[in-house]
């Protein structure tokens, strides 16, 4: 039954002022009831026409539009569904809640970060990489001189700038771990756990994980908080702390993100509830009800782990987050952990934090756990931990890849429906041999080479011959015996290369620290302790932001550099550049001694496992291209005979290299 049959037509045609004083009146409760919730229970009885219909009243239509849609015309039906999605997305919006917005965001890369904004770091320091790349042709004399990348141009600034580090969020909050612990069960159900005797100074925050949801606006970022009330050495419990930051890193609370795999018709629902007036004057009521399409931060991961006490921490440990798009084109966190399974193993996990809770799970975030496909034939170890997650197609979001061995390289493949992994490469050699003194683990998630780099390095025939794709990270050294403390770990660049279907590690660093006097592990001084180990150690890349500069001839200023001069935004120590989106090609003077690009990059670290900090990079993006342009075009054949070889080469010198660090760092500490 149509609307409009409700109506008395003979009135409705006969007396033209009471039709439009009827549609006023309609017209005034529609919007007062989109005011309150932006949709009526009555949207849940319409069904077919009907729903188009109303959309198309409550958007001013005549009768011989209503009539074409009641005979199925297409383009008035569409007319009439985005009207009604309008007013559905402006109630959510009015709850500052994602709206479902049905359209696909254009967004240049999935790590370019908040938009119109390129900050350029004041008072940077500077620091020299020495990073060591492939050659096809060398001697066996100083094999690590010829690896070992040096400018050609004198000149040319390739010295990374980075910021001051920075504290990121909050202390750990005890009193709402200690509330999720009563409210889960597991203050219970965790063996050795008492509440009553937990103390805040026995709770640790460390490895920040970030990734920028253009969608929401918000950084979205996961900790590892750890309870140790021994040893931290001997950590009895881990949970995953979900916050949330601006574009400027500081912390938002209270803040609700919206569900992302949530009906129109579900979110109708709730609307209606929230109208009703017991709901409306009974917050808690209130928010129960918004809890069933959102989830308020901050907050702890509600996830599920075994409670059987195997002797080994319990809970999830080390997570990390990535961005996947959804079907619609917008950008969902993706959170990969570690932690031991019923069958006493540790194993590696993935959870979606903005998706709802299933109907029979008992904690509400859905998690899955990665194995491998049965036909493979393979058998994951009895302790999986530090995979590196890449994305190789955003359009392809439901698979993800991973780095699963750096030495020697190893990459899996996993679908995010089932967890089911397959070796894509694995490498028959034993790598560099050097795991008595230096291994390789893990990092921060792989970021690819903005597209704009990649086609200046390489020509178009190149780029489809070889189907090139180069992706970079900071990578974890971990150094025995080797320096400051028992053990030292150190951030590392790393390059991870694909042609056609073949992945090499095609550059890595010797370690840095960005002029960090890093914390001992006791936490009381900057000196080396030898009661524990030295730790640095990078945790993600939330975002990186390059620009490609054009070098003209009249010496005028880019509107970088304009735009620089007008911002008033020099929160720590950095001033706000206003230029525009990633591929955006904005003038500088000509000069061969200027970069090629302007970039920006935030990095997340930990230092002693105590805390979470930001730092922000600049000039990263012109070291990488002339390293890049300098090594890779040599080695654009894939696999050969050598490329085995290679890697071992790259990895041994750039290992080396950590170690004289470590030398010098304990002597200046």
């Amino acid at each position: 039954m149509h609307l409009k049959d409700t109506c008395l037509p003979g009135v409705w045609r006969s007396r033209k002022a009471l039709k439009i004083g009827f549609l006023a009146v309609f017209l005034i409760g529609l919007i007062s009831i989109c005011f309150w919730t932006g949709i009526d229970t009555i949207t849940s009885k319409l069904e077919g026409t009907q729903l188009v219909i109303w959309g198309l009243r409550a958007n001013g239509h005549d009768d011989k539009t209503e009539q074409s849609i009641s005979q199925g015309t297409p383009d008035a039906i569409e007319d009439a569904r985005e009207q009604y999605y309008r007013l559905l997305d402006q109630s959510l919006e009015k709850m500052n809640l994602m709206p479902l917005g049905h359209y696909h965001s254009e967004v240049p890369s999935l790590y370019s970060g908040p938009r119109g904004i390129l900050k350029q770091i004041n008072n940077a320091k500077s620091t020299h990489i020495n990073a060591y790349l492939g050659k096809r042709e060398k001697d066996d004399e100083d094999v690590c001189g010829q690896l070992r990348f040096s400018k050609s141009n004198e000149k040319e600034d390739l010295d990374i700038k980075y910021s001051e580090a920075k504290q990121l969020g909050s202390e750990v909050n005890t009193d709402a771990l200690l509330r999720y612990l009563n409210v889960s069960g597991y203050g219970t159900k965790v063996p050795k756990i008492n509440m009553s005797k937990m103390e805040n100074n026995h709770w640790y925050r460390f490895s920040g994980s970030a990734i920028w949801l253009e969608d929401q606006q918000c950084y979205f970022e996961v900790d590892r908080v750890m309870y140790a009330p021994k040893s931290r050495s001997v950590p009895w419990l881990s949970l995953i702390w979900m916050q949330l930051f601006d574009k400027n890193f500081n912390e938002i609370k209270n803040k609700r993100l919206r569900f992302m795999d949530l009906s129109s018709e579900e979110i109708e629902k709730v609307l209606s509830e929230l109208r009703k007036e017991d709901v409306n004057k009974d917050e808690e009521k209130r928010e129960r009800v918004l809890d069933k399409i959102s989830i308020k931060f901050p907050t702890v991961m509600d996830i599920s782990f075994t409670t059987e006490d195997f002797g080994r921490p319990q809970g999830p440990e080390d997570p990390r987050i990535f961005a996947r798009l959804d079907d619609e084109g917008k950008t969902e966190p993706v959170v990969i952990f570690n932690q031991v399974n019923d069958l006493n193993q540790r194993a590696m996990f993935v959870g979606f934090p903005l998706r709802r809770k299933s109907s029979n799970a008992e904690h509400s975030v859905p998690t899955i756990q990665f194995n491998f496909r049965p036909e493979t034939k393979l058998k994951l170890k009895s302790i999986e931990k530090n995979w590196m997650p890449f994305v190789e197609k955003a359009a392809d979001s439901n698979i993800v890849s991973f780095i699963y061995e750096l030495d020697p390289l190893s990459i899996l493949q996993c679908t995010l429906d089932d967890g089911l992994c397959v070796m894509v490469q694995k490498a028959e050699d034993k790598g560099t041999r050097m795991g008595a003194q230096v291994s390789l683990r893990g990092g921060t998630n792989f970021i690819p080479i903005p597209e704009i780099v990649m086609n200046e390095i390489f020509t178009k025939e190149e780029m489809a011959k070889y189907n090139i794709k180069i992706w970079i990270s900071f990578i974890k050294y971990h150094g025995w015996e080797s320096g400051c403390g028992t053990s030292t770990y150190r951030p590392a660049l790393s390059a991870l290369i694909k042609t056609n279907d073949n992945y090499r590690i095609g550059m890595m660093s010797g370690a840095f620290d960005f002029g960090i006097d890093v914390l001992s592990f006791d936490g009381k001084s900057v000196k080396c302790d030898a009661g524990g180990p030295n730790v640095l150690t990078p945790n993600s890349i939330p975002f990186w932001k390059v620009m490609k500069l054009n070098k003209n001839n009249d010496g005028e200023k880019s509107k970088g550099d304009k735009n620089e001069e007008k911002s008033k935004d020099k929160k720590d120590g950095e001033k706000s550049n206003d230029t525009k989106e990633t591929n955006e090609v904005v003038d500088e003077p000509k000069d061969s001694s200027m970069p090629s690009y302007r970039d920006l990059m935030g990095l997340t670290i930990s230092e002693a496992d105590r805390n979470v900090k930001i730092l922000f990079i600049n000039n990263l993006v012109n070291y990488l291209a002339s390293s890049f342009k300098k090594s890779f075009r040599d080695n654009l054949q894939g696999f050969g005979d050598n490329s085995a070889q290679e890697m071992v080469d790259i990895e041994k010198c750039a290992a080396y290299d950590f170690l004289q660090y470590c030398k010098d760092y304990e002597k200046a500490h």
